[in-house]
């Protein structure tokens, strides 16, 4: 089976600014870091965190949550934009840490664990 490469962006906007973190998976893997003050780290992916990753990737699932009632007392503390391309496939998903307390179902799960697995690669994190 032909591979493809993928492209990752995954943006967390936070009370006190702004990372993001673009991942490319093709013959050379790395990990781009920026943030708020635009310092931009970037660095090789081993064998065993481009596995880590794929195998996040294909256990995403689609959440799919009810709405949280206006209240405000509800303020989200960060948010997250997470997207992956490939040649055949494009996702996105967006979600605040409120959608992720309010679950239930534990639905963000899958998203959840691949985000905090890429922003775990940075390790000036």
């Amino acid at each position: 089976m032909k591979t493809y490469p993928i492209a990752l962006e995954l943006t967390v906007w936070f009370d006190l600014g702004l990372n993001q973190y673009e991942v490319a998976i093709d013959e050379n893997p790395r990990i781009s870091i920026k943030r708020t003050d635009d310092v931009l780290h970037t660095r090789e992916l081993s064998v065993a965190e481009v596995g880590l990753i794929i195998e996040a990737i294909e256990v995403l699932k689609v959440p799919v949550v009810d709405e949280i009632t206006a209240d405000p007392a509800n303020k989200a503390s960060s948010s997250y934009e997470l997207i992956i391309e490939s040649a055949h496939f494009s996702l996105e998903f967006n979600w605040e840490n409120l959608d992720v307390e309010a679950s239930k179902s534990n639905a963000f799960d899958s998203v959840v664990k691949l985000a905090s697995l890429v922003q775990g690669l940075d390790l000036d994190h």
